[in-house]
């Protein structure tokens, strides 16, 4: 169940930006957040239908892409063809390395990164707006992966 606070600051972005409040967004906002670890639209669509809610993909699609806006998700673009997402609620700043044989995100945190971002922020007299890392990896054990497995 989505907290009164992240449903009040979805509702506070919607009517800033003009946007309709529905409740077809609050469920994709409540499945979304229930949602551990990354996924992309299609996935929670697929889900929100095999739980028989009535949701279009298209509602989806926008709704995830709201809630990027107003900071509810981590939007990421992985080398793939899909976005995926993630929630930003409750999580620790964290970076990704991703197998480009099996797809494999693998998170890590390292607050050594963060020093780095600032000082070279404050040497050059700028403020992070935002900041992402991700390490394109090969599984050690690559022969394994599941795509290596199915294209062989």
């Amino acid at each position: 169940m989505v907290s009164e606070e992240i449903k009040n600051t979805f509702i506070g972005y919607l009517k800033l930006n003009s946007h309709r409040i529905t409740n077809e967004r609050f469920l994709i906002l409540d499945a979304a957040l229930n949602i551990k670890g990354h996924f992309d639209a299609d996935e929670l669509y697929i889900q929100m239908k095999n739980e028989y809610m009535n949701v279009s993909r298209a509602t989806v699609y926008k709704t995830l892409e709201l809630m990027s806006e107003c900071s509810i998700l981590t939007k990421h673009n992985f080398k793939g063809d899909r976005t995926r997402y993630e929630t930003k609620i409750g999580r620790k700043p964290h970076y990704h390395m991703i197998c480009v044989t099996c797809n494999k995100i693998t998170e890590f945190e390292y607050p050594l990164i963060e020093e780095i971002q600032s000082k070279i922020c404050a040497d050059n007299n700028l403020k992070t707006v935002d900041h992402t890392f991700q390490v394109f990896v090969k599984c050690e054990d690559f022969m394994n992966c599941e795509n290596y497995k199915r294209l062989n």
